[in-house]
């Protein structure tokens, strides 16, 4: 049977647009359907299939971040690309906090575009094909790819494809780029896909490229001659040479200077490389996994990162979650975090329910990395027994704030009477939690792009409830 064509939604108010888009990817192999806006959008998802959502932010009725909230929520392996007639630092990374797979600022490549499409509804035919994957033969049981890594702590649906992907690209050779927020645990994932693979009887050696001064990076990598610079008193083998056989994870390699770039592409390229100072070329045999926390593509645009690096790094992304993305891992991080400060010496201690809730309606910009500070410091406060509110940071603790006045709708109408409960409610979650509409919908149980329908349909006013 022929294989079916990917389908992709395309969701854009400007007729130009849709109708180049839609030439374009058609004349590419693709089954393309387009809304108007989000409001056709949402009616189309819910009766049709697709690979890939591609969708303008600015539109009439329902706007495109609702469009990207709905999809990840509702159809998690669906890929969605974000376009935008502006774009900055804090967009990119609020599209990436939300789940966007990736985004153009208008007027794009086309070509580029084709090329994320593609990687997109490869990943998720990888996918697709993990989970119909033959069952283990009668009395041998398949391990849940949870626990089969234990380094890794969570089992939350975000977390979980990241398994899959771990599992489907660590036996090959390719070169994996891992992209998330600083303290996601991106060396965690390199160091699961090495010990998945064939390679890991071989070394992981670890580099972070940003840690390392550049004057000395290209010596650490390659190593260096005997006198091919002022203190070079004997010859160094560099990474790549002690990788040789295993695996190198170059951590934050965007921090890496353009001309460096050009020698690590010779190395992807070519498995050879010369030490400073040396005449005669090196063969490795070793495969590059690479991590930033930063958007290379951006970076690319504005010549701060070589395009054919980029995409010679970016054979086979995965992208982690934030941890206010996987929220149910929290409580099993927390405990995971007083049980190896036990382990080191510090008082055994347990987290009360309370402290728990704090927890997990906390933000957490700084990922793991920043809640196993926290429960570091609660538990040298706390000092043994419980963790309770009192022992965590001021700023995850409730403000008090009073109950804004009941209004009497006694003699309304059940509709007048329930927008007036309604409207009163958001404005009272919002108080509770500083402005915060990730925590405000998720203590409501309601989708944030509920909430935000909310927001607009009372006119409500969400600076005023943000910390200044």
């Amino acid at each position: 049977m022929a294989e079916a064509k990917p389908r992709i939604l395309v969701v854009e108010d400007d007729a130009s647009m849709q109708d180049f888009l839609t030439t374009f990817l058609e004349q590419e192999g693709h089954e393309v359907r387009w809304a108007a806006h989000g409001g056709i959008a949402r009616q189309l998802l819910q009766t049709e299939p697709f690979d890939v959502v591609i969708t303008d932010i600015v539109m009439p009725e329902v706007d495109g971040l609702t469009v990207l909230d709905e999809v990840k929520e509702q159809h998690p392996d669906t890929a969605v690309i974000v376009m935008t007639g502006r774009s900055s630092v804090r967009q990119a990374v609020d599209l990436i906090r939300r789940g966007a797979d990736d985004y153009f600022k208008k007027p794009f490549d086309i070509d580029e575009m084709l090329h994320v499409i593609r990687r997109s509804v490869d990943h998720r035919k990888a996918l697709r094909e993990s989970r119909t994957a033959a069952p283990a033969p009668p009395g041998e049981a398949a391990a849940p790819p949870v626990e089969a890594f234990p380094r890794i702590i969570g089992h939350s649906k975000t977390l979980l494809p990241i398994f899959e992907l771990i599992l489907k690209v660590a036996d090959t050779n390719s070169t994996v780029l891992i992209q998330g927020a600083s303290g996601t645990g991106k060396e965690l994932v390199a160091a699961a896909i090495h010990e998945k693979s064939s390679r890991r009887c071989g070394p992981f050696i670890p580099v972070h490229c940003g840690a390392i001064p550049e004057t000395l990076l290209e010596s650490e990598l390659f190593g260096h001659e005997k006198g091919s610079f002022t203190g070079a008193i004997a010859r160094k083998e560099g990474v790549f040479r002690l990788a040789d056989g295993g695996t190198l994870f170059l951590d934050e390699v965007s921090e890496m200077s353009v001309p460096l770039q050009v020698k690590l592409l010779r190395v992807l390229e070519t498995g050879t490389f010369r030490r400073v100072g040396g005449v005669e070329d090196t063969h490795v045999d070793v495969r590059v996994l690479a991590a930033t926390n930063r958007e290379l593509r951006e970076m690319v645009d504005k010549s701060l990162f070589r395009q054919d690096l980029y995409y010679r790094l970016n054979v086979f992304p995965i992208v982690l979650p934030p941890l206010c993305g996987r929220t149910g891992d929290i409580p099993l991080l927390a405990q995971h975090f007083l049980a190896k400060l036990a382990r080191s010496g510090r008082p055994s201690c347990t987290a009360s329910d309370e402290a728990l809730a704090l927890l997990c309606a906390h933000e957490w910009p700084g990922n793991v990395r920043e809640l196993e500070n926290v429960i570091e410091r609660a538990v040298i406060l706390c000092g043994g027994g419980e963790v309770r509110p009192e022992h965590l940071p001021a700023e995850l603790r409730p403000r008090k704030q009073e109950a804004p006045p009941a209004a009497d709708a006694s003699g309304l109408p059940y509709r007048a009477a329930k927008a007036i409960f309604e409207e009163q409610y958001i404005k009272a979650l919002l108080a509770r939690h500083a402005g915060s509409v990730a925590t405000a919908a998720r203590a409501a149980g309601m989708s944030r792009a509920h909430f935000y329908e909310l927001l607009r349909k009372h006119s409500i006013d969400l600076a005023r409830y943000t910390d200044a």
